[in-house]
């Protein structure tokens, strides 16, 4: 019994993603959050920002934070991207990220994380 739950945890550490759709955060003009998902950069798998699907990027300024967790000689390794986000003004944004190669046409899976901003 001790073995499956190390197993499904194993298996929920490496494919389950850290953030699920239609997430939210509240901010105030001035005020950041850092947002992350899970990716796995090593056989080439990326989230990007999708700027013709988002809304609102105007009212938020967006900088890369970086990755965490990644083993980089080990092929299939996960690792967490992450973004800060800051309210410029205020208003509601729709970011979109994509979850795609580079060299592929369209991503495997997306992700949209609603932003209001207060004044």
């Amino acid at each position: 019994m001790s073995r499956l739950m190390s197993l499904a945890t194993l298996f929920s550490l490496f494919f389950a993603p850290l953030a699920q759709a239609d997430d939210v955060i509240r901010l105030k003009v001035g005020a950041s959050a850092i947002f992350s998902l899970q990716e796995n950069v090593t056989t080439g798998y990326s989230w990007r920002i999708d700027q013709e699907a988002s809304e609102g990027l105007d009212l938020v300024s967006i900088s890369d934070a970086g990755r965490s967790g990644a083993r980089p000689k080990m092929v299939g390794s996960p690792s967490v991207r992450h973004w800060k986000i800051t309210g410029v003004k205020p208003g509601q944004a729709e970011i979109v990220f994509a979850y795609q190669r580079p060299w592929e046409p369209a991503p495997v899976q997306t992700r949209r994380l609603d932003v209001e901003v207060a004044p």
